[in-house]
């Protein structure tokens, strides 16, 4: 990068939808994304809200894109799993050349922050994962009891998520959690015919895909919490609830416990986080929760 490029005069941003500083995205609140919830893969573009970066005196512009986006990680305004724009349009929106973008990009990798993929272009890492649910997970697969002590963790950890989600949730929020429960429900729909007996395949999705989108709903509740601590360790965790879930949709249909209710009572807390209604959100994640412990016998929660 040549060493004068910090007093360069900086070109406009190209949208005027864009914030006017980059204080502005350091300091402004927004609900975490939820791309991680339901992840695609897709880049968040200009949605994501990158600044035009103007660097003061005597601090590189590298600098400042880095610490640009290191802090919409931290805020979870780039989720883990979601695509960074490609380096051309992200210079574009910040309004920097691309050697500082580069320069910047590479610091955050280094601090495994973001991660390259294939064909290019990066993707935000979730750094927390390997630190933490690995070895929880590989403690679960040689300790029985450890399966439900992940129920007790969920009530303590859930039971204040959905308080603050009912307290907090902003409209976007909601329409979030609304098309998590609707991918759940139409999951569910469509193997539900196959549970029955007319389709193994499309049953066996009640043991696999829907597991997976009961598990990205309660992580989209807790991003609704707007409390980045709770939301980065939900992330962190995600796998090991993924896979208490799937255990647990198989110990309930083992069972013969009514599916349709386990999955009717996401809706209920639904209705009640959108209609901030905190009493009854924690009360219907309270009957979801004795739900699953009373009907997943020895396998454990989900």
């Amino acid at each position: 990068m040549p060493s004068n490029e910090s007093s360069k005069p900086m070109s406009p941003p190209m949208s005027s939808t864009l914030p006017s500083s980059a204080s502005s995205a350091s300091s402004a609140s927004s609900a975490p994304a939820c791309a991680a919830s339901v992840p695609t893969g897709d880049s968040p573009g200009a949605a994501a809200g990158f600044a035009p970066v103007t660097p003061p005196p005597r601090l590189r512009l590298s600098d400042m894109v880095y610490e640009q986006l290191e802090t919409m990680v931290v805020e979870g305004r780039l989720a883990p799993g979601s695509a960074l724009p490609s380096e051309r349009d992200l210079a574009q929106q910040m309004g920097v050349s691309r050697p500082s973008l580069r320069e910047a990009l590479l610091r955050l990798e280094s601090r495994g922050l973001i991660v390259g993929r294939a064909g290019g272009g990066y993707l935000v890492a979730n750094a927390s994962q390997p630190l933490l649910a690995e070895p929880l997970s590989q403690l679960m697969s040689r300790h029985s009891k450890t399966v439900d002590d992940v129920l007790e963790m969920r009530e303590v950890l859930e039971a204040k998520a959905v308080e603050l989600a009912a307290e907090r949730a902003t409209p976007e929020d909601v329409t979030r959690l609304a098309q998590a429960l609707e991918a759940l429900e139409t999951a569910y729909a469509a193997g539900r015919d196959g549970l029955d007996g007319e389709g193994a395949a499309r049953g066996q999705s009640l043991l696999t895909r829907v597991p997976e989108l009961d598990a990205h709903f309660h992580l989209a509740l807790a991003e609704a919490t707007h409390n980045l601590v709770l939301v980065h360790l939900m992330h962190a965790i995600f796998e090991l609830l993924r896979g208490s879930v799937v255990d647990n949709y198989r110990a309930i249909v083992g069972h013969g416990a009514d599916l349709a209710e386990l999955i009717d009572q996401h809706r209920r807390i639904f209705n009640a986080v959108a209609s901030h209604d905190t009493a009854s959100a924690q009360r219907a994640l309270r009957e979801h929760l004795a739900f699953i412990r009373n009907n997943s016998g020895d396998v454990g929660p989900a």
